[in-house]
């Protein structure tokens, strides 16, 4: 196994290294097809990456690199780019409704991607799982915004800025974690 310094570094660089090898190449080129080949290989490179070092793939990589490979394909394939731009929407809307129906069903899908992180009781799980469904909602409802009325730059700035969006939410949670 990697020694505990190395492990971050390389788990970084698999959550992150598609979205921004998307970025490098979309703003180097200004072509979306270009940039989506970036993705689809940087989430097909970070998914065997996750397997073959760690011996396992995290499920929020893995449900992300999935949708990134599966809309990535499709716009790689039809030289369409809406499909790259439909991909947000379904999967922050997908993950909000996973933790809305989750939460409705008496189960907490954050806690069990986050439980051995993370030690809280079960209520604040609950908080917490509430405010990222609405999140994820707020996040896919933006994204399709953004696909329907904006152009492909403002879409692949937008790409970009979810990441910066999704980490500022995260550390806003941070006091109502401790």
């Amino acid at each position: 196994t990697l020694p505990k310094n190395d492990s971050h570094w390389l788990r970084a660089a698999v959550d992150f290294g598609a979205l921004i090898a998307f970025g490098v190449v979309y703003f180097a080129t200004h072509d979306l097809l270009k940039a989506t080949w970036a993705i689809v290989a940087g989430s097909a490179v970070a998914l065997i990456v996750g397997l073959t070092v760690e011996k396992r793939l995290p499920p929020l990589p893995l449900i992300m690199g999935v949708f990134a490979l599966v809309f990535g394909g499709l716009t790689l394939v039809t030289h369409d780019t809406r499909y790259l731009k439909m991909e947000g929407s379904f999967l922050y809307i997908a993950l909000g409704l996973g933790l809305l129906i989750g939460g409705r069903m008496g189960l907490n899908p954050l806690k069990e991607l986050l439980g051995s992180a993370l030690h809280m009781p079960l209520p604040a799980w609950r908080t917490l799982a509430f405010r990222y469904a609405l999140f994820f909602l707020a996040l896919g409802v933006a994204n399709e915004a953004v696909r329907r009325f904006g152009s492909d730059d403002l879409f692949a700035k937008w790409k970009v800025a979810k990441f910066v969006i999704s980490l500022a939410f995260s550390f806003a949670q941070a006091p109502f974690v401790m």
